[in-house]
């Protein structure tokens, strides 16, 4: 876990920068097809990062000062309500997909903070049209089945590996901690939207009616 200081440091999204323009630009597409999915299933929703030089925070207060942390990419407001934090990435060779700790811990304390469901979803573009694994990431196919996610509070819980790497943080290159999960724990989003989804209080599916075909 990091501390109140390294997470103050750490919980600044980048500013625009001349080497991360493209997969921000990237980033931002599929957070907007995920809010076309969204309304399509006839959600409320609102996208928070998205049009803004600095990401949208919540504060809390800690030894007398005010330490940020950064919101998921998009809350659901339809009942129940549920909050996403948005990537476009497919899994190693080993099938895991990875998420820094410093974005794990935030998106940890926002579920724990609010009593509110917290999901890391993620649009995985190895399921893309495509040739190469370049032409499959730029493909912008957007299928709802492509779409993948896991309640925070489980994959907090349930770390399968982890290793350091980097990552930009704050418009700069840094090394950090990355923590990975195996694609099988991930369930499919339309799950959340379909059916009649049975799900404990940290919004981890329990039970699932499978949906019809989409």
């Amino acid at each position: 876990m990091y501390s109140p200081d390294e997470m103050r440091e750490l919980a600044e999204k980048p500013v625009q920068c001349v080497d991360l323009n493209g997969d921000r630009e990237l980033g931002a597409h599929w957070e907007r097809e995920f809010c076309k999915l969204a309304a399509k299933h006839g959600r409320a929703f609102t996208p928070h990062q998205l049009g803004r030089p600095k990401s949208a925070q919540a504060y809390f207060i800690h030894g007398g000062k005010y330490y940020p942390m950064t919101l998921p990419d998009i809350t659901i407001w339809t009942r129940p309500g549920e909050h996403h934090e948005v990537k476009h990435k497919d899994p190693t060779q080993a099938g895991y997909y990875g998420l820094e700790r410093y974005r794990l811990d935030a998106l940890r304390w926002f579920a724990d903070e609010t009593g509110q469901s917290v999901y890391y979803t993620i649009h995985d573009y190895s399921f893309q049209r495509g040739s190469s694994r370049e032409k499959k990431k730029l493909e912008k196919l957007n299928d709802i089945d492509h779409w993948l996610t896991c309640a925070i509070a489980e994959l907090a819980d349930c770390i399968h590996h982890v290793d350091h790497g980097q990552s930009w943080v704050g418009g700069k290159s840094k090394v950090v901690e990355r923590c990975y999960w195996h694609r099988d724990l991930f369930q499919p989003v339309k799950w959340l939207w379909i059916g009649e989804p049975q799900r404990d209080m940290f919004g981890s599916l329990i039970s699932v009616q499978q949906p019809p075909a989409f």
